[in-house]
């Protein structure tokens, strides 16, 4: 054992600072789960602190609740649930995953498949659907809604029956100018000192039904909407009772502007790029991290690593037939 730990702290003095970092967050990652395996928990399914050890499963500890005589573990219920990677791996790839890292880097830097990253993204995006339908956003006072639009795409699958368009190329355009049918609505809207909210239900321009579908529960009434002057956003003022306000006419350009959910129009195109297109059936579960990450990265990130992977009676963990059907969008 000697001779194993002065040959790895040899090998550590040839690393870049980056890489030393990385290895003191797994050390401390380990260290957590250690720390962790000592405590006992009360029970994520009813609540009860009366818990006791009951030996290992996997070599992770579990424990039995007398309250109602099932077994859990750390990890029950949290995203990180059934999974052979420990917490500083899912750390690293909830913040990858947030930072729009590809799937190749994040499988790469942390060691797994391309199928593996595939499957563990999607948990954290379906995980992040369930937290923000668990607690919608609500936006009030001053807001800012549009919409942006993407090509429909069917990346990792033939074209379905019905569609009449060839198959694109990545980076391809459109056969047809302006916003037609093989374009998706993503519909944007931002508090200018709060939370975003982004979600797709149409294609091309969304109607009155399609844009109280959207922003239903996510508008506090009197909050005045800034819009670009679409005659659909008048179902905010009657159904929503915000005050709508079209800023192509109003003179005051330093207030009345869409300057910030532009900006997260951007923000998604370049994740777009990035990821060379979305597939439109999981374009919502992206949406729900958009909405999440937009502005504060790097605390959000945090965030969601905490939430995610902490056990509770709420289950974010989904299996990997789950990925394949759970929530998909079909326009």
């Amino acid at each position: 054992m000697k001779e194993k730990l002065e040959a790895l702290f040899n090998n550590i003095k040839s690393l870049c600072e980056s890489e030393v970092e990385r290895i003191i967050e797994f050390v401390a990652g380990i260290l957590s789960e250690n720390q962790q395996s000592d405590e006992k928990p009360d029970c994520p399914y009813c609540g009860s602190g009366i818990t006791i050890k009951y030996g290992h499963r996997n070599g992770k500890p579990r424990f039995l609740c007398h309250g109602c005589d099932r077994t859990f573990m750390h990890t029950t219920n949290s995203v990180m649930s059934h999974s052979h990677y420990g917490r500083s791996v899912w750390h690293d790839f909830i913040r990858d995953t947030l930072y729009g890292m590809t799937l190749d880097h994040s499988a790469e830097e942390l060691g797994f498949s391309h199928q593996t990253a595939f499957n563990m993204r999607h948990k954290v995006l379906i995980a992040l659907q369930d937290l923000i339908s668990g607690s919608p956003t609500v936006l009030s006072r001053l807001a800012e809604l549009d919409e942006t639009f993407v090509l429909d795409c069917y990346k990792g699958a033939k074209l379905p029956d019905g569609v009449k368009r060839k198959p694109r190329k990545h980076g391809a355009k459109a056969s047809s100018p302006g916003i037609s049918d093989e374009y998706v609505a993503i519909c944007t809207a931002v508090q200018r000192d709060g939370g975003a909210v982004a979600m797709t239900v149409n294609r091309a321009k969304p109607s009155k039904e399609e844009l109280e579908k959207v922003y239903s529960g996510h508008l506090e009434a009197g909050t005045v909407a800034l819009t670009d002057g679409l005659r659909s956003y008048s179902v905010l003022r009657k159904q929503f009772h915000c005050l709508v306000v079209d800023v192509n006419h109003e003179e005051d350009k330093s207030f009345f502007n869409l300057s910030i959910v532009n900006s997260m129009h951007s923000y998604i195109k370049e994740a777009y790029v990035r990821y060379r297109g979305v597939a439109t059936k999981y374009i919502n579960r992206y949406n729900a991290m958009f909405s999440l990450a937009f502005r504060n990265i790097k605390d959000q990130a945090e965030d969601a690593f905490a939430s995610l992977c902490q056990m509770g009676r709420t289950c974010l963990w989904h299996g990997v037939k789950e990925i394949k059907a759970h929530s998909l969008v079909y326009l």
